[in-house]
């Protein structure tokens, strides 16, 4: 299996967590992972909670031969606002579902997905999700299935959309995407070192 490579999305106002818990799993995980800046004011992300975050690249390449094997939208209130207005993330999210990758978000981050299956060049498809409650009803609104509020963490395997909730599933959402993608397996040689709860 080729290294899997991971593309992590980050605004002004992107919630923190939801941006470094994948990231670090994801890389213990062996992925390749990297971020990019989304319309960033200076060359640094101001996150939700005044954390600021360096990306590694500040402007978003659609090539055919680095097609990233998941592309992941964090969330955050302004963060997810500035990811849902983006042309460029759509023409990413797009992209990535039209060459076969997997597209993974959470928290109020969904907006961002739902955005590029309703109004994007693909426009029209649809998956099952789950996101931040605060901004449920504007999915729902958009005609997409929302799971159930006990689902922390939801896999649509037939539009491979991997969703979950907010910062406090982060983790759960990001051993899942290193499951989906690598095996659970891997999933749970990362785990260990972790010293995991039980439940997540």
């Amino acid at each position: 299996m080729s290294q899997p490579t991971a593309l992590i999305l980050i605004a002004d106002g992107t919630e923190e967590i939801e941006f470094v818990t994948p990231y670090d799993v994801l890389t213990r995980a062996g992925f390749k992972v990297e971020s990019v800046g989304i319309d960033l004011k200076e060359y640094y992300a101001t996150c939700s909670r005044n954390v600021r975050i360096v990306p590694d690249k500040r402007t978003i390449e659609i090539s055919h031969s680095a097609v990233p094997s998941i592309v992941i939208v964090p969330g955050g209130g302004p963060g997810a606002k500035t990811l849902t207005a983006s042309r460029d993330v759509k023409q990413l999210l797009d992209f990535v579902k039209m060459m076969g990758g997997w597209t993974a978000s959470i928290c109020a981050g969904t907006t961002a997905v739902v955005a590029a299956g309703t109004s994007g060049d693909l426009g029209g498809w649809k998956a099952r999700v789950t996101s931040h409650p605060s901004v449920k009803d504007e999915i729902v609104a958009k005609g997409w299935e929302y799971a159930g509020d006990g689902e922390r963490v939801v896999v649509d395997e037939k539009e491979k959309v991997i969703t979950s909730r907010g910062p406090g599933t982060a983790m759960l959402f990001s051993l899942t995407i290193v499951e989906v993608i690598m095996g659970k397996e891997k999933r749970d040689e990362i785990s260990g070192p972790m010293i995991l709860a039980d439940t997540l």
